[in-house]
């Protein structure tokens, strides 16, 4: 076989572990030397001593002959379907069943049924957040409300008792990447290989680590997290292993100036309007009493209640909750990692409780605004606790001197005003079962279109 020939997958051979300790660390440093910190042993480590309870890892080294070419991070976990509908999700973001009943009743409203009473014609509408109102001249309105009532009710206690034995099925996923962070962080490759050529021995790394385990064995889903468009010969390479690509929120990503030494600089920098804006914003924070600033972490691990209580009031309100975080993971990244990872925190300037928190860790070149949280009350006030935090991880990303910051895939208008611009991302999904893998590309196709960053150009040109 000539050397540009691609690997063929019998050819890899494999080093399995539940524990980033048990594989050869030389081995594992010589692959993922150049991919970033979240794959480095280091962090995994650190990760493995405050993993979410519902998590699991698994790691692998993939061999060409005796020479180490790529490494695989991944984390397996288990969901009850109750904890994707009512038990997890907003009381007002609606079930499956409901959601279905929904799709049925608006096919219905296109046929709309008349039912006389007496003279009268009423129109149901079918619709769960309106009750008919008595049109002038309607005989016995109060009746009308109350059937209606009353078959609202009815298709309610259907939902349930549908949901009821379904709730409690369990979904088993294997993830290829890392669920506490944002991005393609679930493999790395040796320098100087061919991506495409390994993609292939990716995928028969997370087979072997599926089929590892007896209960994980029969994980439902495998799911490749947070690919970008830098993972150039990815999508062939998963399309030809049955993976079905669906686009996920974009990361928004601020590109710095290696001139910028302060976020004033930055400030400078940008046309007078989005200027005014941010500077408004701030003096607003100012005006209210509050106050911004970098803490140690002496003073992380000492508020560390006080910011876990504030991660629970953003996180809590997540529309999909796959993993949380306990208590010590911020004090422990602080202690752990000092000057490259950073906290800042809102308080009154007389002192009193923290208001907000975000955090920010350096990865290489790069910065990554990592969790945040705020105090939902204060904030419904008026007080811009969120987008100010936001604009303290930027100006912590210039001093950091890193070239880029990313922000994350939440508040997507706000990040953009200040410069930050969309990457895609994309996740891989694949049933086990070759029959139901079918159905997968219908169940992406009805899912919602991600939401889109708006254009904003406030840099001056």
């Amino acid at each position: 076989m000539s050397e540009s020939d691609p690997i063929s997958p019998p050819e890899f051979r494999f080093a399995l572990a539940d524990s980033i300790a048990f594989l050869n660390p030389d081995h594992w440093d010589r692959v993922a030397a150049r991919s970033g910190l979240f794959v480095s042993r280091s962090f995994l480590r650190l990760l493995e001593h405050h993993l979410p309870g519902n998590l699991s890892t698994h790691y692998a080294i993939v061999y060409a002959g005796d020479r180490p070419v790529a490494t695989v991070v991944a984390q397996s976990l288990e969901i009850r379907v109750a904890d994707l509908s009512h038990g997890s999700l907003p009381e007002t973001t609606p079930g499956f069943w409901h959601s279905l009943g929904k799709a049925s009743q608006s096919s219905i409203s296109r046929v709309r049924k008349r039912v006389l009473l007496y003279d009268n014609l009423l129109l149901w509408p079918l619709r769960e957040e309106a009750v008919p109102a008595a049109a002038p001249g309607e005989l016995w309105p109060d009746v009308a409300s109350n059937l209606w009532r009353r078959f609202r009710h009815a298709l309610k206690v259907a939902e349930r008792a549908a949901e009821l034995p379904v709730a409690w099925v369990h979904l088993r996923f294997l993830v290829c990447g890392n669920l506490l962070s944002t991005g393609p962080h679930g493999f790395a490759f040796a320098e100087d290989e061919d991506p495409v050529r390994l993609w292939p021995a990716v995928v028969e790394a997370l087979n072997r680590i599926r089929r590892s385990s007896k209960i994980f064995g029969e994980s439902d889903m495998v799911v490749i997290k947070d690919l970008t468009d830098e993972q150039t010969g990815a999508g062939a390479s998963l399309r030809n292993s049955n993976f079905r690509r669906f686009e996920t929120e974009p990361n928004m990503v601020l590109e710095l100036k290696s001139s910028w030494a302060s976020f004033d600089d930055c400030l400078n920098d940008m046309k007078s309007a989005y200027r005014t804006r941010i500077k408004k914003t701030l003096q607003g924070l100012d005006e209210s009493g509050i106050v911004l600033e970098r803490i140690t972490p002496e003073q992380v691990e000492a508020g560390a209640a006080e910011i876990y209580g504030l991660y629970h009031q953003v996180h809590d309100r997540k529309k999909l909750r796959l993993a949380t975080i306990g208590e010590k993971w911020i004090p422990a990244l602080a202690w752990h990692y000092e000057n490259d990872f950073r906290t800042v925190v809102a308080r009154p300037k007389e002192g009193g409780k923290i208001l907000g928190f975000i955090t920010l860790i350096r990865d290489g070149g790069s910065a990554f605004g990592y969790y945040v949280g705020f105090d939902k009350t204060a904030a419904a006030k008026g007080l811009p606790l969120y987008i100010s935090l936001v604009y303290a991880c930027v100006a912590q990303a210039i001093e950091m001197r890193v070239s880029r910051v990313v922000l994350g895939r939440t508040a997507l208008g706000p990040k953009a005003q200040i410069g930050a611009k969309p990457q895609a991302m994309y996740d891989y999904v694949r049933h086990r079962s070759s029959v139901l893998n079918l159905a997968v590309p219908s169940i992406l196709a009805v899912l919602p279109a991600p939401k889109q960053a708006p254009d904003r150009h406030p840099f001056k040109e």
